[in-house]
C-alpha cells in the first residue's frame, strides 16, 4: 500500500570526503542525476564524469556547476568531464565504455541513474522496447563493458569500486504475470518486446523488475572486496519525469507531487547513501529510500525465480553478441 506521506529522509552523514575519488554518473544533466552530481562534488570529488545523451546541455551543467559557488567553497578546482552517452543505443554504450577506459585511469563509483518510463511502446535501434532498453539493456551492457576496469581499478586502490543502480518501489507491484502474462515456453526478453505485452502503466515497473532481477542474479557472481552492486529507489520525487504524460495525466501527477514529493536534493541524498555510506551489507541488495529491502513477494515465489533464471540466461546470450562477457557473466 503506498503511504500518502513518504518518511523523512535525514541527509548524508557529515565527514564525507571523496578526495582523490572518480565518480561517473549515468543521466547527469538534469533531475535527480544533477543534484546527485552537484551534490558528489560538494563532497570535493575529484574526478566526474557527466554521462550524457545531450553533449551541449551537458557542457552547460558542467559550467554552471564549476560557478556554482557552494561547489567553489567546498570544492575550487574539480575535474567535471562530458561524455556522451545514449542508453537508448548499443552503440553509444560502447563507444562511451572504450572512451571512459581509455581516458580514466580509475572508476571508483559508478551510478546508473539514467531511466525513462514511457507510456507508448516505442521501438530501440536494437529493436527493442525503448522503455526496457533504456532501464535494462544497456545498464546490462554497460556493467558488462566497465566490470574488469571497475575490478582492476578496485586492485590498485585497494577497495572495492561500486554500482549503485537506481531502481523503482515499483517493481514490488509487478511480476510480468498480471495484465499480459508471459505464456509458457515463451522467452522473457520476446515477451517484453510483443506489442500486446505492453501495458503503459505497467511498462515501467516491469523494466525495474528486470533490473533488480538482474543485480540478485550478478551480485553472487561478484566478489565485494572488488565490486559492491546495490538499487535503490528514491521514492517520489519532484523532478520532470512526469513530463512525458499527457497533459491530464501529467496535472494529476502534479497535484500529488505537491504535496508528497521529496526535493530533489532527498533523492540525492538517497542515491549517494547507496553509492558512498552502506557497506558491503549492501551488496546485491535493494534499499528503499536507505533501508534494505527484503526480495519482493514475487521474486521469492517459484513462478519468480523461474523468470529470473530465465532472464539472466537470455540476457546474457544476447550481450554476449555484442561485448566479450567478463567471467562473472558466464
Amino acid at each position: 500500500m503506498v503511504n500518502i506521506i513518504q518518511p523523512k529522509v535525514d541527509p548524508l552523514p557529515t565527514g564525507i570526503d571523496l578526495t582523490g575519488k572518480t565518480v561517473v554518473i549515468t543521466g547527469a544533466s538534469a533531475g535527480m542525476g544533477l543534484e546527485a552530481t552537484k551534490q558528489l562534488l560538494r563532497l570535493r570529488a575529484s574526478t566526474v564524469i557527466l554521462a550524457v545523451r545531450n553533449v551541449a546541455k551537458g557542457e552547460a551543467c558542467a559550467t554552471s556547476l564549476r560557478q556554482d559557488r557552494r561547489i567553489q567553497t567546498h570544492n575550487p578546482k574539480p575535474t567535471i568531464k562530458v561524455m556522451e552517452l545514449d542508453v537508448d543505443d548499443y552503440r553509444s554504450v560502447q563507444r562511451f565504455s572504450k572512451q571512459l577506459r581509455e581516458e580514466i585511469p580509475v572508476v571508483h563509483t559508478l551510478i546508473l541513474n539514467a531511466g525513462i518510463g514511457l507510456l507508448k511502446l516505442e521501438r530501440s535501434a536494437s529493436g527493442h522496447d525503448r522503455t526496457t532498453q533504456v532501464n535494462y539493456y544497456s545498464n546490462v551492457l554497460l556493467i558488462a563493458e566497465l566490470l574488469p576496469y571497475l575490478q582492476s581499478g578496485a586492485e590498485k586502490t585497494g577497495s572495492p569500486a561500486r554500482i549503485s543502480w537506481v531502481g523503482s518501489r515499483a517493481h514490488e507491484v509487478t511480476s510480468l504475470e498480471k495484465k499480459a502474462p508471459i505464456k509458457s515456453g515463451e522467452g522473457v526478453l520476446a515477451h517484453m518486446d510483443k506489442e500486446e505485452a505492453f501495458v503503459p502503466f505497467q511498462r515501467y515497473g516491469d523494466s525495474k523488475l528486470l533490473c533488480v532481477m538482474f543485480m540478485y542474479s550478478l551480485a553472487p557472481r561478484l566478489d565485494p572486496k572488488k565490486v559492491i552492486i546495490n538499487m535503490m529507489c528514491p521514492g517520489m520525487v519532484n523532478t520532470n519525469m512526469s513530463d512525458v504524460l499527457p497533459m491530464h495525466l501529467r496535472l494529476i501527477v502534479n497535484v500529488v507531487k505537491s504535496f508528497r514529493a521529496r526535493p530533489v536534493e532527498v533523492g540525492g541524498w538517497i542515491i549517494l547513501n547507496s553509492a558512498l555510506v552502506v557497506g558491503p551489507e549492501s551488496h546485491g541488495k535493494f534499499l528503499n529510500d536507505k533501508t534494505i529491502s527484503d526480495k519482493s513477494a514475487f521474486i521469492k515465489s517459484p513462478a519468480g525465480q523461474e523468470i529470473q533464471k530465465k532472464l539472466w540466461e537470455e540476457t546474457i546470450t544476447e550481450i554476449g553478441t555484442l561485448t566479450t562477457l567478463p567471467a562473472e557473466f558466464k
